[in-house]
């Protein structure tokens, strides 16, 4: 088998990995009425999923010694998180903070 050809396996191999976790969630659960006390917890992920991804932007791993605080993202996080919480609207505060951290990078 040439390289090519395990190149070309490999990447649709990952293809329907891919597609097969991101679907099988509706396909599986397209009709099944689930619980209100699971609706409700489901509607914190999103939440807790943009809060990490927030989170781990803020820190810098330091080889095998640890993370540091990334300061130009905590300098940013204050007026971001300022903004979101005056607008309540994602697509603003996601503007806003892009805005901040370009002025934050220009600046220093």
């Amino acid at each position: 088998m040439s390289i090519s050809t395990y190149l070309l396996l490999i990447t649709a191999g990952c293809f329907v990995l891919t597609w097969m976790i991101r679907i099988s969630p509706f396909v599986l659960l397209a009709k099944v009425e689930l619980p209100k006390s699971v609706i409700k917890w489901l509607q914190y992920v999103p939440v807790c999923l943009f809060t990490a991804l927030i989170v781990e932007g803020m820190l810098n791993q330091e080889g095998t010694s640890g993370f540091t605080l990334n300061y130009e993202s905590m300098i940013v996080a204050v007026p971001t998180i300022i903004i979101a919480l005056l607008s309540r609207s994602l697509t603003i505060t996601v503007i806003a903070g892009m805005f901040i951290m370009a002025m934050v990078r220009f600046v220093f």
